[in-house]
């Protein structure tokens, strides 16, 4: 905790002279706040003192806050033939730092390889070279502040990258659909490592790195437009201190961005001790750990992806009114019941001829509540629940034989597993 501690020190004074004030410009942080590091829990924030609603808890200032335009303003920096005229660029102070072998490469970058790449790539690359840099970099109390690889390693995209042990028995334990999630991750990864890897002259770097940088990144990363974004996933910026906020299913705080920066305020009122929370958005557990390596005990976003489940029993005739109608895969159900779209591919099953269907169109028209459905649906549903309920049984294993970091694998695992469980038996018991 000593070594946190100093880090956490240099990161309030690298982020400007007395922050508990709140003087309306620069860097803020309400004194009725600390960051804990908690065994079990990891790094937070606790309230020191009562703390009411609409109360500003953090201001970080803009050239505090890594991002597209941040980055794009220090590189070029470097690069004495490339001026930046450009609004979102002006408000950006950036010191001089000692020249090296990385800002030599800095230096050789125009502006069209930059802009050429997606925020994930640049600022994945950035991290691993700023960090390379040490304290030459003006980014170091920010970068020695953000987790390792270790405190990440129980995403699945982490197992497959660096093949821990075990690896290829942790897949086979994913259920389907967290198995095709954690796929689509790791080809993220994949396509960003290759596109970074292709720049040229870029220094060497270990591939584990890059990995490491692009989840703190996914992990770590909030929304904030960018005016240079190629489409919504550019739209990100790293707020440090911000990102000791955990997650929870209820948005305890807000977020505000403004000229003076990115503000976090309350939405609830806290006692001391009580931790604060930020919630990412809805999301299930299955997505959760895929995406960021971590699971909640208690998700009222939980659901069942039954996809793979319906698809193989289609007919080609009602795979062709699903894609026609848009309506094809995607098919969840939670403890409230099936989503729309499952509603819509139960009923299309019942259908023969679905193109000719009057009363299938009209439900998908939303002209008919399906009752003439619902009966068939529900005995539909109660199967494949009750398929899917055993298939994630049989998935279920005990970690007693293993070492602990793949023991902690495996629970995580199995958190999924017993989500998928319990909300079938939930359902199955109505």
């Amino acid at each position: 905790m000593e070594n946190i501690d100093l880090k956490l020190d240099a990161l309030v004074k690298w982020l400007g002279g007395n922050v508990t004030e709140n003087s309306g410009s620069g860097a803020f942080i309400s004194p009725k706040i600390s960051v804990r590091d908690v065994p079990g829990s990891g790094r937070g924030i606790y309230a020191e003192s009562d703390i009411g609603t609409q109360e500003e808890l953090v201001r970080i200032p803009v050239s505090f806050l890594l991002n597209f335009t941040t980055a794009v303003a220090h590189i070029t920096k470097h690069n004495p033939s490339v001026t930046l005229v450009e609004p979102h660029y002006q408000h950006i102070h950036v010191p001089s730092t000692a020249s090296d072998k990385i800002t030599d490469w800095y230096a050789q970058l125009d502006l069209d390889i930059l802009l050429g790449l997606s925020s994930f790539q640049l600022l994945a690359i950035y991290l691993v070279l700023e960090k390379e840099r040490g304290a030459a970099s003006f980014w170091k109390p920010f970068i020695d502040m953000l987790p390792s690889i270790e405190e990440l390693s129980l995403a699945p995209v982490v197992w497959k990258v660096l093949q821990v042990p075990h690896c290829d028995d942790l897949w086979r334990m994913l259920s389907r659909s967290a198995r095709k999630h954690a796929e689509s991750v790791v080809a993220r990864f994949e396509k960003d490592y290759a596109v970074v890897c292709d720049l040229p002259s870029v220094p060497a770097f270990e591939r584990s790195s890059f990995l490491w940088a692009w989840m703190c990144i996914n992990s770590r990363c909030l929304y904030m437009s960018m005016p240079q974004a190629k489409d919504t996933s550019d739209n990100f910026t790293m707020a440090p201190y911000v990102d000791f906020l955990n997650h929870s299913n209820e948005d305890q705080c807000g977020i505000k961005i403004d000229p003076h920066g990115f503000h976090v305020l309350t939405s609830s009122a806290y006692k001391p001790q009580e931790e604060l929370y930020f919630s990412y958005g809805p999301h299930s557990n299955e997505f959760l750990l895929c995406e960021y390596g971590f699971t909640l005990p208690h998700n009222k976003w939980n659901y069942i992806d039954i996809t793979d489940f319906i698809l193989p029993l289609l007919r080609p005739e009602q795979v062709s009114f699903l894609k026609d109608m848009g309506y094809y895969g995607d098919y969840t159900v939670n403890t409230e019941g099936m989503s729309f779209r499952t509603e819509i591919a139960l009923a299309t099953l019942q259908e023969s001829e679905p193109q000719q269907s009057r009363k299938l169109k009209a439900l998908v028209e939303g002209m008919s509540d399906g009752a003439v459905f619902e009966k068939q649906s529900k005995v539909l549903l109660r199967r494949l629940l009750d398929k899917m309920a055993s298939d994630s049984g049989r998935r279920l294993h005990r970690a007693d034989n293993y070492d602990p970091e793949t023991t902690r694998r495996i629970e995580a695992v199995n958190v999924l597993h017993k989500n998928i469980v319990s909300i079938a038996e939930t359902i199955l018991k109505e």
